[in-house]
């Protein structure tokens, strides 16, 4: 659990500190658009380690490291794709069927799969199309990275 990691790291057991710096450093980032904050990437958990290192304690002779390190990695993270915005994963029951998710088109590959990338979004629509298919449709929130299971059925 990260809290547990992170208390081991700063060599505490104040928890509620500690899970304040972590919600801190969750802000702090969600702030600078890094919007996909999942605490079992790699990336993500030592963002978080690095910023709670650098804003614990009063004599912290380190925290201007730290911060630096945690400036470069959270500055990384917003420019990456992967991390500004959340990743939509259609999952299709055929191969090359047309998905159609945020005004973006594209075919499922040969497992069935199209993958998009967008920001926090209410009332997305999307559509899968395949000829000899019933087209299906729908509409999402999207607030986080999600998987979406579609069953084409016969016409």
């Amino acid at each position: 659990m990260l809290i547990d990691d992170i208390k081991l790291s700063l060599r505490s057991n104040n928890t509620i500190e500690v899970q304040d710096l972590i919600d801190a450093a969750k802000l702090d980032l969600l702030i600078s658009g890094v919007l996909n904050q999942d605490e079992t990437d790699a990336l993500i958990k030592r963002a978080i380690t690095v910023y709670c290192k650098a804003h614990y304690g009063y004599d912290n002779n380190e925290a201007e490291r730290f911060e630096k390190s945690y400036s470069m990695l959270k500055s990384h993270l917003t420019l990456s794709q992967d991390y500004s915005y959340y990743k939509i994963i259609f999952t299709v029951n055929q191969n090359q069927a047309t998905v159609t998710f945020n005004d973006e088109v594209k075919l499922t590959n040969s497992i069935g799969v199209a993958a998009f990338t967008i920001k926090d979004k209410d009332n997305v629509n999307y559509s899968v199309y395949k000829d000899g298919y019933v087209t299906q449709e729908g509409l999402i929130d999207i607030t986080a990275s999600t998987s979406i299971a579609i069953t084409m059925v016969v016409v």
